[in-house]
């Protein structure tokens, strides 16, 4: 008897402990949260977001344009210089000479021709009067067309050793950046001798591509004319993270798609007037103006990264279970989903990082349709 009575006793306490236990254990703590309903598709502006290199709008080799010894170098390497500053002077004094000696030979030749002109003129009333010879008058009028014909000479004369003195002075024919100066100074230098290259870069190229199967996706179509539709968009800029501040234009799309790549390349025009882009660097092209049809939006706050994709957290039944989604572009805070939801589901929108699989939570506001 006894033992049955211990037996029974050691029961009871046996399922005591196991009920404090369960007293003791916490229950699921309700997460508060803001919810946002999926919409209907509709039609909306997207922006592209695609790698870009800057290129100089133009590369010009600065050469030298008559034979002489290069005297005086005028920039430091890497400068900006603008178009028509003096960069070199190419030694002067032999120019100077032959341009003073042609200024001199047309002034002799303007005396020869007003002495011609007047002696043509005499001859000619006087054979009209029938004073001298018709053998007179058609030599005063040869010295007369000679020397008018060697006034027009000098003057040719005149203008090359003007421009060959000008050549002495070396300047740029772009605004841009010099780079590193090609001769010495103190070298002799003959016309081709390139000197010193300079970038252009205000405005600047940016080179990107379109891949085919977003061109296809927005419904373009190639024609001999290029990508309908492109030329001409707005563009944006992010370099290092931040927004560039001056928009661009699409300036050039080709007709072709690259099979290596299977994209096709564009080009943007930037206005670049603090020289903040140079030739070469990497950014990011952001294309404006764009409009998808039928497409479903969601905050892009509602989204996280997972090492298997993006998800989104969609409540049922007031519980939390992750969703995969595809996305697609993004829409100033907004981006496209390409698979995953469908209208009518209802996704969080905070607190996030408080939420796992079968968490209860509670909607205090629905946001969307």
């Amino acid at each position: 008897m006894l033992r049955i009575l211990s037996f029974i006793f050691a029961i009871m306490l046996s399922l005591s402990g196991c009920a404090k236990k369960d007293a003791e254990q916490p229950k699921a703590t309700i997460v508060p949260v803001t919810a946002y309903q999926v919409p209907q598709p509709k039609d909306h502006k997207v922006e592209l977001v695609y790698p870009g290199k800057t290129k100089s709008i133009s590369f010009v080799t600065v050469s030298a344009r008559i034979t002489g010894v290069l005297q005086k170098q005028y920039f430091k390497e890497g400068d900006f210089v603008k178009k028509g500053q003096v960069l070199f002077l190419i030694e002067p004094d032999l120019y100077e000479a032959n341009y003073k000696s042609a200024k001199a030979n047309l002034e002799r030749a303007l005396a020869e021709y007003e002495k011609a002109e007047k002696d043509w003129r005499r001859i000619e009333a006087s054979f009209k009067a029938k004073v001298v010879s018709e053998q007179e008058r058609d030599f005063a009028l040869s010295a007369y067309k000679t020397a008018k014909a060697n006034v027009e000479y000098a003057r040719a004369q005149l203008r090359q050793a003007e421009i060959n003195l000008g050549y002495t002075k070396v300047v740029a024919p772009v605004s841009g950046i010099v780079g590193q100066r090609m001769v010495d100074v103190g070298n002799l230098v003959n016309p081709g001798t390139p000197l010193v290259t300079i970038n252009q870069i205000d405005p600047i190229y940016v080179d990107f591509s379109f891949p085919d199967r977003d061109l296809v996706k927005l419904g373009f179509e190639i024609t001999k004319k290029g990508l309908m539709g492109l030329k001409g968009l707005n563009l944006g800029l992010i370099l290092e993270g931040k927004t560039y501040p001056y928009s661009g234009v699409i300036d050039f799309v080709d007709t072709i798609i690259d099979e290596k790549t299977a994209s096709v390349k564009a080009r943007g025009l930037f206005k670049n007037p603090e020289r903040i882009l140079l030739p070469g660097q990497f950014v990011q092209v952001v294309v404006k103006g764009i409009t998808r049809k039928n497409i479903i939006l969601i905050p892009q706050k509602a989204v996280f990264q997972t090492p298997t994709g993006p998800v989104v957290w969609i409540i049922k039944d007031n519980k939390v279970q992750p969703q995969p989604v595809k996305l697609g572009e993004t829409s100033d805070e907004y981006v496209v989903i390409e698979e995953g939801l469908k209208p009518g589901d209802i996704i969080a929108l905070d607190n996030l990082l408080k939420l796992e699989p079968g968490v209860p939570v509670k909607v205090e506001k629905v946001v969307g349709e």
